[in-house]
Order: structure tokens, then C-alpha cells, then sequence
């Protein structure tokens, strides 16, 4: 692949970027739309017999690093990975 292909498919590359962009905050306003009809609707869940859309509060677990690193045992437990990064950056604008 010539320099000239590559700077094409990046310019591509950000075009989808940006298309995917756009259809997140499509499907965000969608998502937003359906909350706020079940908040009306003072349900968490509504049954359309095609869909369940569900609105509601559940409880997560996560642990706490900051503390297990104030008692040592972060890198007790931690497990290292190695992966690789694929990045673009624009050169005239760095």
C-alpha cells in the first residue's frame, strides 16, 4: 500500500468514525425517547408482545483499587497483559 492508499483509507476511516458518530446520538435520542416513556409511564418495563424494554436500577459490585494499592495488595492480585494499540494521529495538527 502506497502513502497516498493509506492517507486515503484513514480519510475513510474517519468518515465511518464520524457516520458511527452520528447514528450514536440517533440511537441515543431513540433510547431517551423510550425512558422517558416509561418514567410516564411509572413502570420499569413494558411488554409490546414484539419487545421488553426495560428501565431499571440494578446493583453492580466493583473493586476498589485505590485501597487495595494503600494496603499493597494490587500488585499481589494484578495480572499483567501485553496487546497491541492501533492509533491514528493527524501530523500537521500535533
Amino acid at each position: 500500500m502506497t502513502d497516498t492508499q493509506i492517507d486515503a483509507k484513514v480519510t475513510e476511516i474517519e468518515l465511518l468514525e464520524a457516520q458511527i458518530k452520528e447514528l450514536k446520538a440517533l440511537a441515543d435520542s431513540a433510547k431517551a425517547d423510550l425512558k422517558a416513556e416509561l418514567d410516564e409511564r411509572k413502570v420499569d418495563m413494558v411488554d409490546t408482545g414484539l419487545h421488553r424494554v426495560f428501565y431499571e436500577a440494578y446493583e453492580k459490585s466493583t473493586v476498589d483499587t485505590k485501597a487495595l494499592k494503600a494496603d499493597g495488595l494490587y500488585e499481589q492480585y494484578s495480572k499483567k497483559s501485553t496487546n497491541l494499540m492501533f492509533k491514528i494521529t493527524d501530523v500537521i495538527n500535533a
